[in-house]
């Protein structure tokens, strides 16, 4: 598969900024081939400086820098060589907050936020990009498997608070967003819906909390990471928040300040089942992987329904499928979920959109 990377000489490239994918190929301030690159294999993926040659093509910086460098005359000329070459372009989406950006019928903009009923289909989900913690924390190549217990035994640690300031300081934050956003362009439709995570959350879990039919732990942060400031303290967290979802059987994942949760992945890399309350959200590659075979998904408008839906469904599991779902997700994510299968599968998920 051969990859085209525009570099333009207006465009600043950090490499910490630079679109996950392409990360590996940029060497001493250039992109090229590289095939040492931690474990990616890389031997079919070639980087080439021409571009009637290429296969795709992918834009290096996030949407967002162009957008704020006013610099979206270079994503025009990108869709049109994509265009003059009947190929197409990659780019991604950054930060929380879901921005609409311009768009281009040969570019593809990969994206963790967003609202899945608003945008169109040149948009796409993208997994959270991390490092694997079962071997890093626990030494471990393979999961430890949980058989079905009697009663589900559900697990959050995480930010969930019920004070006030917080919730204050979060209805602000999406208060500033929308005035800049207002300033910027007032018939926009793209005004950030308010969402306080962190009391909404504490709100559902202590219902949840109540129902004798749950074994529950959950561990409230008042902060996002308990509030650690140092190496140390971000250890002792980061070790309680993954020992809470191997612990569990379900780990429940609602969404931050952006409309995605990094701990649905997280749980499907610790081979746990996500319990995704899905405020219409967005998630990737859902033409290749059928995401109910992997998750308790809730609806919003079902949330008072929590109860019987996951209740339901643990009883309807047999132990031999139980087992087999934690098996499943660890392997998706080792698959599927990262840059690497990403990178080597742009050309098939162009038929994704």
């Amino acid at each position: 598969m051969n990859i085209f990377i525009p570099e333009e000489k207006e465009v600043i490239l950090d490499k910490h900024a630079l679109f996950v994918i392409l990360r590996p190929f940029f060497v001493d301030g250039k992109f090229k081939n590289n095939n040492n690159y931690y474990n990616w294999d890389l031997k079919d993926v070639n980087i080439v400086t021409d571009l009637k040659i290429s296969n795709l093509l992918c834009i290096p910086m996030p949407i967002n820098y162009y957008h704020e460098n006013k610099m979206f005359y270079l994503l025009n000329k990108y869709n049109q060589n994509c265009q003059k070459f009947n190929i197409n372009g990659y780019g991604v989406i950054s930060g929380d907050f879901c921005r609409y950006y311009p768009e281009f019928d040969k570019i593809i903009y990969f994206r963790m936020g967003g609202f899945k009923s608003t945008l169109s289909n040149n948009n796409q989900g993208f997994p959270a990009t991390l490092s694997d913690q079962v071997e890093k924390i626990f030494g471990r190549k393979k999961i430890i498997i949980h058989k079905k217990s009697v009663i589900p035994k559900i697990g959050f640690c995480g930010h969930a608070t019920a004070s006030k300031t917080i919730y204050i300081k979060q209805t602000i934050k999406f208060m500033l967003e929308n005035i800049k956003r207002f300033f910027s362009y007032p018939l926009r439709k793209d005004y950030e819906i308010f969402f306080q995570s962190g009391f909404i959350r504490y709100q559902i879990l202590k219902k949840i909390e109540k129902d004798s039919r749950f074994q529950t732990d959950f561990i409230y942060r008042n902060q996002y990471r308990a509030g650690a400031k140092n190496l140390m303290e971000r250890k002792t967290t980061t070790l309680d928040h993954y020992n809470n979802i191997i612990k569990s059987d379900y780990t429940i994942c609602i969404r931050g300040t952006g409309n995605f949760s990094i701990r649905f992945y997280e749980t499907l890399m610790m081979g746990r089942i996500p319990i995704l309350i899905d405020t219409d959200c967005i998630l990737p590659f859902h033409k290749i992987i059928n995401w109910d075979k992997h998750i308790i998904r809730i609806k919003w408008s079902e949330i008072d329904n929590f109860a019987d839906i996951v209740l339901d469904f643990h009883k309807n599991i047999s132990q031999l499928d139980f087992i087999k779902m934690q098996k499943n997700n660890r392997k998706l994510w080792l698959e599927k979920l990262n840059p690497s299968w990403t990178l080597k599968h742009l050309f098939d998920l162009r038929n994704e959109n």
